[in-house]
């Protein structure tokens, strides 16, 4: 196998990610994605994966940076690969390819969209119990009609979106965050961190403007070859009381962020975004709406929350390291677990 950097179109590198990816992450290989991470000032690069001619894999390798000058890469949710292919031939070549290409690089972290990977025999590949997206996410399937998906919701969550529009919440729909609507999302996400014992479970400022500013908007038309975003703001009387950023591709809605204001809480409008966000991707044609990361040990409460939406749960196994500088690779994980 060779590897070696694309030469696809933005339209391409997206086909290729849709056709051959699994409904859940999709999003984080996309080129939508990769140029988020430019403006992070992070160097992103495409890579293509072939047998031969013939194409049979994908990855987006974003560098990070570390202490003492040091950096990793990692290929979020990657690599993406036409399934007839094994991974372990996958792996292999990628190793020699990393160890030789990337000589200043400390490993090489991968997350293939995968329930179980098998490491053994591969010689340089670790995988660290720790791991960086959710291994479990849920998802609503959208193929039934409306009032399916309302039959399939738990009976608390159909009342709460009954006692949210009773209540006077709305949802309103954007193409565009105004400079208002950024402000009144701030001051959420400091209410939704005090109400979770002061913890920071936001990126920084810096991280969300430019998430913000590159990403293109969902005008309510959907190309599942672009990535897109919703932007749902929902309102209780008379005030902004709950935003939830959602992004389009392929056949897959993402609940990407969300936060709200602890006033408004008992008008259930979180309830009623997530409900809007599902019916907006059913009308975009869409065949599941992503509620996001659930693991009942970490996050009981969220976990029980999001499958009262009555979806499907989605496993991947995590985080594989290709180990380019051995040493330092010892030091970062005992570092990293202390």
């Amino acid at each position: 196998m060779q590897i070696a950097p694309s030469k696809m179109r933005p339209e391409e590198w997206n086909a290729f990610v849709y056709r051959h990816y699994p409904p859940i992450g999709a999003f984080m290989q996309t080129w939508e994605w990769g140029e988020f991470q430019k403006s992070l000032g992070r160097s992103v690069a495409r890579y293509e994966i072939r047998k031969r001619r013939e194409r049979v894999g994908v990855f987006l390798l974003v560098e990070h940076t570390l202490p003492l000058g040091f950096r990793y890469g990692y290929s979020p949710r990657g690599p993406v690969l036409d399934p007839v292919y094994d991974l372990q031939l996958v792996l292999s070549a990628l190793r020699g390819w990393a160890r030789a290409r990337f000589p200043k690089l400390i490993f090489i972290r991968l997350e293939p969209p995968l329930a179980e990977i098998a490491t053994a025999g591969i010689k340089g590949i670790a995988a660290p119990k720790y791991y960086i997206q959710p291994r479990h996410n849920t998802a609503v399937a959208l193929d039934g009609s409306v009032e399916t998906l309302l039959a399939n919701l738990h009976s608390s969550t159909r009342s709460n979106i009954s006692r949210a529009e009773k209540r006077g919440a709305t949802v309103v729909i954007q193409d565009k965050l105004a400079g208002g609507d950024y402000t009144a999302f701030q001051e959420m996400i400091l209410e939704t961190e005090a109400r979770n014992g002061g913890k920071n479970i936001f990126p920084s400022e810096m991280y969300l403007r430019s998430f913000f500013d590159t990403m293109p908007a969902n005008t309510g038309v959907h190309d599942p070859r672009q990535m897109t975003l919703g932007i749902f703001y929902g309102y209780h009387e008379g005030e902004a009381a709950a935003a939830h950023f959602v992004l389009f591709f392929g056949d897959t809605a993402t609940f990407l962020y969300g936060a709200s204001r602890t006033k408004h809480l008992n008008s259930k409008v979180t309830t009623l975004l997530h409900w809007a966000g599902i019916m907006r991707a059913k009308e975009l044609g869409l065949a599941h709406y992503d509620i996001g990361g659930v693991d009942e040990t970490r996050w009981p409460s969220l976990t029980a929350f999001k499958q009262r939406f009555g979806g499907r749960t989605w496993n991947y196994a995590g985080n594989i390291d290709i180990i380019i500088r051995p040493l330092f690779y010892w030091v970062y994980n005992l570092l990293h677990r202390s």
